[in-house]
């Protein structure tokens, strides 16, 4: 064998093992792509079970009305836009924020905010395991001033499964007012605390000293009441594209600065779009636009479906080339319980 037949030998072998290493390559990417496409559905699809099962939930054993809470406290749990009046706000079973994070996946582009608050029906049951029902209400029977903080009493042992920092629904005898509040101090088994300040770490108390509507209604509100704990869950995107679900309160144990629990959901989201059907037939991307915090807030309450679309964004990571189409996840999903609740 020549030299001349040994090169163009070694050519043709080359261009051979060149050939198989690009199908190979191709096929490598296609394979990587399918998996990170598939997983990343799975969590899109994992997530909207937990987001259908908050919005389902939404409104059970709360107050059809709502709660009260300080002027503008929404904002910061939320990160909705704040009103120009000094008037409480509500806080209503489904909040809605519309366009408000800025998103690095889709430039320009804005997602929402959504939340779901509902009765915790695991709270304070004789039987933790039977899930079958709901555990009994507590019932509270004085509120009284101490300095800032108002001190709250209930029937004997009443508290015995309450903790620092549980968020409750409080709830006059009279159905005439009903306040949302975080546990600061548990001082018995049938006395709880509620002051502002650090312990409340979302701002939902007010000071027993205060007037007009920086007091707190449980000290301008005569006789007693139950007392709910509330699941407060809401849905948002980071800049980075990352759909988290947040949980409020109720975090036994754990410090003020740990009371929000984020759980990092779905990455690679680049929109995140929510409308509301209305009773009147009406579909609105957020029915308490220009919120005052009571009056288009209550109009919440009149949500009977929600429509959810999540854009997954196409995957260009390692400069590879990569499925460039984004895929759009739309659910339907009734508020029922907003219905049910007439008080």
């Amino acid at each position: 064998m020549t030299l001349v037949e040994l090169l163009i030998s070694l050519t043709i072998f080359l261009i051979g093992i060149a050939a198989i290493y690009g199908v190979l390559r191709l096929a490598t990417i296609q394979k990587n792509t399918v998996n990170s496409r598939t997983d990343q559905l799975r969590s899109a699809r994992i997530a909207l079970e937990y987001v259908r099962r908050d919005a389902l939930n939404a409104g059970y054993g709360f107050h059809r009305t709502g709660g009260n809470m300080p002027d503008n406290a929404g904002n910061g749990l939320f990160g909705l836009a704040g009103d120009s009046d000094s008037q409480r706000d509500f806080l209503t079973s489904v909040i809605a924020g519309n366009n408000l994070n800025t998103n690095a996946l889709n430039f320009g582009g804005r997602t929402d905010v959504v939340a779901f608050i509902s009765r915790d029906p695991s709270f304070n049951r004789a039987n933790p395991a039977d899930t079958s029902t709901s555990g009994a209400l507590i019932t509270y029977t004085a509120a009284t001033a101490s300095g800032n903080a108002v001190n709250v009493t209930t029937t004997a042992n009443g508290c015995t499964n309450c903790n620092k920092y549980d968020l409750y629904l409080l709830e006059s005898a009279s159905g005439t007012t009903q306040l949302v509040g975080m546990v600061t101090s548990k001082l018995s088994n049938n006395s709880i605390q509620f002051s502002p300040g650090a312990d409340d770490p979302f701002g939902l108390n007010q000071s027993a000293s205060a007037s007009g509507d920086n007091q707190s209604l449980l000290v301008t509100t005569a006789g007693g009441g139950t007392i709910k704990r509330l699941n407060m869950i809401s849905y948002s995107v980071t800049n980075a594209g990352v759909l988290v679900r947040t949980r409020y309160g109720n975090q036994t144990g754990l410090p003020a600065s740990q009371q929000r629990e984020v759980r990092e959901l779905v990455y690679g989201v680049s929109d995140f779009q929510i409308k509301y059907y209305m009773e009147d037939g009406t579909t609105i991307d957020d029915p308490s636009n220009a919120n005052d915090g009571r009056t288009n807030q209550i109009k919440m309450n009149n949500v009977v479906q929600i429509q959810l679309s999540v854009t997954l964004a196409s995957d260009s990571s390692d400069g590879q080339p990569k499925v460039t189409t984004p895929i759009v996840i739309k659910e339907f999903i009734s508020t029922k319980n907003l219905r049910y609740e007439a008080s």
